[in-house]
């Protein structure tokens, strides 16, 4: 086995050419960097900075008119910039559309240091209505310009005593007829109240309904964008059922879904924008587009959402947004079942997996964090902690197949007894069993029932928000790789780098395999398995988050000394029955000469 790998290895491992080929690649995006670097612009995210001036060329009147009917007779010609400063976020409010065309998150960075900003590259709003004018024109809001009605260019709250504010735009046609938009900002969550007011407006649409809807791809965050996109995409909860629009291969995808909506969101790996409807909506539109192989890291993962709902009769239409993280505590609050975009499960497990992680995990995982300050600790005390939850379970599980383990030789020797005779072979095995009082199952029937947990686990570390950027010991971020050695080339499925807590967690699943006699000479399939399996789980893992491989070292580590323990209990009660049974031979020889020496006297009286 290890010489067809090393083989593998060797046969993809890139010629002299290649090798040079890469290098000046490397130097060249190396080059790039660094004048990235010392300008501070990005390809994918130019204005990451709160407030950064945006440049966007602005149709002429006469222009604007032939576009969009009387909804291009707008008096103003200028584009004006605001921003919003809270605790939380830094926002960049247009004119043009009269919304967001930045949304900076002031507690969290991006891979490379700098501060998250979620919208993609616009000089317009990424909120937009969108309608049929009576005019048969097809209308979208974030092409027109509305006044600003409030002075200056920004506000922070918090710094100035202030825990709410009020920003408004106002669109007024020739006629007289306003549509006014009123965002709530306040101090102490990610929450905005958007109120939309109609006024004779709606004479001017086709028909009530109307389309709200989130424009802007949101932005990458993590160093690898490919493996980050396998966690993109868009939700609608509908009918009391969340689901998941997310491509899988290269093309583009528009689905309309109908009947009464109660939110509908994009997201990346860890962070989201929500639509929640004061009132239900009647319909959503997802657009959904990837723009190349979903593996590269130069692919585009692109979701758009759309509300569809009516303008109401009293001309006041309200929505509920949301730009931040998928935190458990702090999402929550906006809507109870928003968690449920994080993929902590697989489908025929999630009535377990998300009231675990709801409800267990997450709370004990966060007290842990506060609690030591540290995520990295928080993790190996949550190890323990589920440990000793489990150990009845995998104490039965160890004794179990410690047990089988005793039985091997007389089991080899039915074989060697009934090798022509499988039946009796069968028969005499089970017997076996039921004189020694094992089950054959009870190795397994353990491990199957902590199996929901495990399985959690593993999905939890890989996309919990709790852990992203907390370092411990080399990892610089528990939510990534923890990569102590880059390679010059790479290895398919395992990549070109090397994870150090992968490495630990794989020798230390080889030792318990070894500790619990998998490895024995008397089962050579198991032996064989005590290589195969961590080889199999350090190419799968190699990639995951260093804090999932931290948990699963922690517990490995501890399950070998469980198994010392167990081992030693099992040996221990071993020469407690040999001690026994050389007392009862001892004793029964004794009472025998007693007999006899009693007989003797009997007749020589």
């Amino acid at each position: 086995m290890f010489g067809i790998m090393m083989a593998w290895f060797v046969y993809m491992t890139p010629s002299q050419e290649e090798m040079e080929r890469m290098r000046e690649e490397r130097r060249v995006q190396d080059s790039i960097r660094a004048v990235q670097a010392e300008t501070g612009i990005l390809p994918d995210d130019i204005n990451d900075l709160p407030g950064a001036q945006i440049t966007g060329s602005t149709p002429d009147a006469q222009e604007m008119r032939d576009q969009l009917g009387i909804f291009g007779t707008s008096a103003v010609t200028d584009t004006l910039y605001y921003t919003i400063q809270t605790p939380f976020y830094t926002a960049v409010f247009s004119n043009l559309g009269a919304g967001p065309v930045e949304f900076t998150l002031n507690q969290y960075n991006k891979w490379d240091g700098r501060p998250v900003q979620l919208i993609a590259d616009s000089s317009r709003s990424t909120y937009s209505i969108g309608f049929l004018s009576a005019q048969n024109y097809n209308i979208e809001t974030n092409q027109i310009l509305f006044a600003q009605q409030n002075d200056g260019n920004g506000a922070r709250l918090a710094e100035d005593g202030r825990q709410n504010y009020e920003l408004r735009y106002v669109l007024e046609l020739e006629d007289g007829s306003r549509m006014t938009y009123i965002y709530r900002f306040n101090a102490i969550n990610y929450d905005v109240i958007l109120d939309i007011e109609f006024e004779g407006i709606q004479n001017h649409l086709g028909d009530r309904n109307i389309e709200f809807a989130w424009r802007s791809p949101l932005n990458t965050t993590e160093q690898s964008r490919a493996s980050e996109a396998l966690y993109n995409g868009a939700y609608v909860y509908s009918g009391g059922v969340l689901e998941n629009y997310n491509l899988s291969d290269a093309g583009r995808e528009e689905s309309i879904i109908t009947g009464s909506v109660d939110w509908l969101a994009t997201k990346t790996k860890f962070f989201t924008q929500i639509i929640k409807p004061e009132e239900p909506g009647t319909g959503a539109i997802v657009t959904s587009e990837v723009t190349g192989d979903p593996t590269s890291e130069l692919t585009n993962h692109n979701y758009a959402t759309a509300l569809r709902t009516r303008v109401p009769e009293t001309g006041a239409l309200r929505l509920n947004l949301y730009v931040g993280p998928l935190e458990y505590y702090t999402i929550r609050e906006f809507a109870y079942n928003a968690y449920d975009m994080v993929d902590v499960g697989y489908s025929l497990l999630n009535w377990f997996s998300k009231p675990f992680v709801k409800w267990v995990i997450i709370p004990v995982i966060t007290t842990l964090g506060d609690w030591t300050g540290n995520y990295g600790l928080a993790i190996i005390l949550f190890a323990l902690l589920i440990k000793i939850a489990l150990y009845p379970l995998t104490k039965k599980s160890f004794e179990s197949m410690a047990a089988m383990r005793e039985l091997q030789p007389e089991m080899k020797a039915l074989q060697e007894k009934y090798k022509d005779e499988p039946q009796k072979q069968q028969e005499a095995t089970l017997k076996l069993f039921k004189k020694a009082k094992v089950n054959p199952l009870g190795g397994c029937l353990p491990n199957l029932l902590q199996l929901p947990v495990l399985v959690t686990l593993w999905k939890f570390f890989q996309n919990a928000i709790e852990i992203r950027g907390e370092s411990f010991l080399w990892a610089n971020d528990l939510s990534a790789p923890d990569v102590v050695l880059n390679l010059p080339f790479e290895i398919p499925f395992f990549g070109d780098f090397v994870a150090g807590f992968v490495l630990l967690m794989t020798a230390a699943m080889v030792v318990q395999m070894q500790v619990s006699g998998q490895g024995g000479a008397a089962n050579p399939q198991m032996k064989i398995l005590q290589y195969v399996f961590p080889v199999m789980l350090l190419v799968i893992f190699n990639r995951f988050a260093s804090g999932l491989s931290l948990y699963y070292l922690v517990y490995n580590v501890l399950s070998i000394a469980q198994q010392f323990m167990i081992n030693k209990k099992i040996d221990h009660v071993k020469m407690m029955e040999g001690i026994d049974k050389k007392k009862a031979r001892e004793m029964e020889k004794e009472q025998k000469q007693e007999q006899k020496k009693a007989l003797n006297a009997k007749k020589g009286k």
